[in-house]
Parts: structure tokens; sequence; C-alpha cells
């Protein structure tokens, strides 16, 4: 669906083996990536977990992005997901059912048109808003901080979470909006940059038919 961003979540593991893989690469994941923390420490390699924490962070604000754009629009948001695998928690947040699950590496948020004003150009401002929101939290950050301390190397770290975090929310702008679609279980959805490309070509027939379902 076109109205998804990225790929729903995944099926999770469903038996013991497959729970003890999952729990097996995790544990080397973070062994080895203790061992690399701690082998000639500096402080400058916090930036490996605070890039980590920075990308669940942005993944939250990405996807509440798209869905507060669409509430904004009149639009409705039939469900917001953080992660992938199995649900770990649920909860109604800003009025959207939102579903919180295992792996937070990938989301999506679910509009659905209400009306047929512009449907295009709601739907490229939707698709617009989630690294549109990450650019925006990096301009705050350059305008509070100030650039030259973004750009400049130091051991201060509150500094380092600062431009991890800042490295981080670039990234993620930078892939969202390459534009490539995604096969899922649900057919085909598309990423930001494509949705933002092709929704343009979408005939009002199509949001008419997405508001009768």
């Amino acid at each position: 669906m076109p109205f998804e961003d990225g790929q729903p979540p995944e099926r999770p593991p469903q038996t013991k083996n497959e729970w003890g893989i999952l729990v097996i690469i995790l544990f080397f994941f973070l062994l080895m990536l203790s061992l690399d923390l701690a082998e000639d420490w500096t402080v400058k390699k916090l930036s490996v977990p605070f890039f980590l924490i920075s990308w669940v962070i942005l993944l939250i604000v990405h996807e509440f992005g798209h869905a507060l754009m669409a509430k904004a629009l009149s639009w409705k948001v039939e469900k917001v997901c953080i992660g992938t695998g199995k649900v770990v928690f649920r909860k109604r947040i800003f009025g959207m059912p939102t579903e919180f699950r295992t792996i937070p590496l990938s989301g999506y948020a679910s509009p659905q048109p209400a009306d047929l004003i512009a449907p295009q150009l709601k739907q490229f401002l939707i698709y617009a808003a989630g690294p549109g929101i990450e650019l925006v939290c990096v301009a705050l950050i350059a305008w509070i901080v100030g650039p030259e301390k973004l750009l400049t190397r130091v051991d201060d770290v509150g500094i380092i979470a600062t431009q991890t975090f800042c490295v981080a929310a670039l990234l993620g702008v930078f892939i969202n909006l390459i534009p490539i679609p995604h096969d899922t279980e649900n057919g085909t959805a598309w990423s930001d940059g494509l949705g933002m490309i092709l929704c343009w070509r979408l005939p009002d027939e199509y949001f008419r038919e997405a508001m009768a379902d």
C-alpha cells in the first residue's frame, strides 16, 4: 500500500529454535560491541551506542511525523507501528493506535484519505513529513548548539551524543528518500522518496476507493 511507510512488521519468531537463534545473534553482537568499546577506550567510541539509541528515537519521530501530518490534513490514521516482530506494547498516542515491537529498526504509519481535496498534494506532504521532521531536528540542534561545535571533534560526551544524533538523522533522511519500492506481505510499499514522486500519478478514483475501504 502506498499509504504505508516502509515495510509492515515481519513475522516474529514462532519456535524455540527461532527465538534461540535470535538471542544468540543478539548476544554475540552485544559482546563484540562491548569488546570493541573496551579496547583502547576513548570517549569518542560512545558514538556507537549513541548512534543505536538515536536511530530508535528518530524512528519514533519519523513515523509520528507522517502520522501527525496526516491528522493535520484531516486524514485518518489507522495505526502507527514502531519496530518489527512481536508486539510488546500497545497504546493510543495523540489519539492514534500505536504498536511497539521487539526489533526497533523500521516501522510504518497507515494514514487513509478522508476527503478528495487535493489528495495527491496531501499524500505528498505526508510522505515528506517523515524525513522533513528529521531535518527540522537537525536544523534546530544546529541553531541551538552552533554549526561549529557540530563539525568539531571534541571529547565532550554531550556534544558527541548530539553530533551522533545529527549524523543518524541525516543518514535516515538519505535512506528514506531513495526512491525504491519494498515488497511486503501486504503488497508493495513505497519509500518516502518514491512515494513523493509517484503520488502525483494517482487518480482521484484511487483515493475514493481507499476512502471506501
